[in-house]
């Protein structure tokens, strides 16, 4: 046995040393560094951007929301002709199939014409359950950030490190393009426009003047890159802005028109506002003058003084905080797929309310006098109620896909 032992010992080493180590793979080479330097005067211009979400026309099943293309230009949602019968009504046409329906629902009772009894909240607030399909127009929004442009047809020009000043005769129209930076712009009653440019890489600014219109240029370029502006005008002047990014803050105005990409909007005591804006918030208070103002997110915000404003709002899935009074030629119109509708009324109002919704709810917190209220049919609640506040001497309307309407007291 022991011998056994022995030559098989004996055997496993040679086979041992017959096979050779495997040597170690050697190391990978380091992969190769590119170094790239970019001349000082790098200049990136940015192609103009337009962003245009086609209108929503009717589907009659709603199921194949699942199955949409992801793309928003591909996006299509239909809805069946009875309930646009609220668009119909806002142009002051009637529809005759929605006459015939209406006498359906008054014939029905229970499931098939009676009006749905309201419920209320913990409050005591009565909520209507809505199931609307409205039909929606989704916002619009073209930037314009601006190309290179000839300024030697200007009438004055005036530049600086850091700050510019021109003087002007009266009120002005300032033009500006920016791919980025704040814009603060504020009013005096000075007859000159002063801009100061802080943070920025290059502060070489000027201004030129072509009539009335005054346009800025920054280091020989027509559009703000970086930094901190603020603008000086005289008051009554008019603001027009193109931006990619950055905030814009404007206050004592007279017309306000901006389109914006990204970044947040704030305006204090302006005549006419026009405000077009990709994301970020929205924020208008101390206005007079009509407001238009159409996003695809973030919240708005509106405060309007006078018993007659005049607001538009259209959002994809923004939400819309509007206070003021609603009286005589008053008219809000507020849009919006998903977001919340919440408006704050002065008790001094007075007003007629139509709502339209999907799947939504209107949240009473003013006792609105309801003139028709969300009726059933076949199992499903119809999306459209109107309503009277006082004497119903304006008019407030209302669509939300599936958003939500708040009323309440100032």
């Amino acid at each position: 046995m022991i011998r056994i032992a022995v030559i098989a010992a004996l055997v496993f080493a040679g086979k041992a040393q017959a096979t050779p180590p495997v040597p170690p793979r050697p190391p990978k080479p380091p992969k190769p560094m590119v170094h790239v330097e970019l001349p000082r005067d790098f200049d990136f211009e940015m192609p103009e951007i337009d962003v245009e979400v086609p209108e929503i026309p009717p589907i009659p099943d709603l199921s194949v929301l699942g199955e949409l293309p992801l793309m928003m230009q591909d996006l299509r949602l239909d809805v069946p002709r009875l309930i646009a019968r609220a668009d119909h009504r806002r142009h002051g046409d009637r529809d005759e199939d929605a006459d015939n329906d209406e006498d359906e629902d008054n014939d029905h009772d229970d499931d098939h014409g009676r009006p749905s009894i309201e419920e209320r909240d913990e409050n005591g607030a009565r909520v209507y359950k809505m199931n609307q399909q409205p039909q929606f127009k989704f916002p619009k929004v073209r930037i314009e950030p601006g190309d290179d442009w000839d300024h030697e047809g200007s009438t004055a020009a005036a530049s600086g490190r850091g700050t510019a000043t021109l003087a002007v005769k009266g009120p002005v129209t300032f033009q500006l393009h920016a791919q980025g930076g704040d814009v603060e712009v504020v009013t005096t009653d000075a007859q000159k426009v002063t801009v100061t440019l802080n943070g920025a890489h290059d502060d070489d600014v000027s201004l030129f003047a072509f009539g009335d219109r005054i346009e800025p240029a920054f280091h020989g370029r027509r559009q703000l890159r970086n930094g901190r502006l603020r603008v000086e005008l005289p008051r009554g002047s008019r603001l027009d802005v193109s931006s990619m990014s950055g905030d814009v803050i404007a206050q004592r105005l007279g017309d306000v028109r901006i389109r914006t990409l990204s970044g947040d909007v704030k305006l204090t005591g302006v005549g006419k506002s026009d405000v077009q804006s990709i994301s970020g918030d929205v924020r208008i208070e101390d206005t007079s003058g009509p407001v238009r103002l159409h996003t695809v997110s973030g919240r708005a915000q509106v405060i309007t003084n006078g018993a007659s404003p005049q607001v538009e709002f259209q959002s994809a899935s923004g939400s819309l905080d509007w206070s003021g009074t609603c009286a005589r030629d008053c008219h809000v119109a507020a849009e919006t797929v998903s977001g919340e509708l919440r408006l704050q009324v002065d008790p001094k109002s007075s007003f007629d309310l139509s709502y339209t919704s999907h799947s939504g709810e209107l949240r009473d917190e003013v006792n609105l006098a309801v003139k028709r209220a969300p009726t059933r049919k076949h199992g499903m609640a119809s999306g459209w109620m109107e309503a009277t506040y006082g004497k119903g001497e304006g008019v407030i309307e209302a669509d939300a896909f599936s958003g939500n309407l708040i009323v309440k007291k100032k």
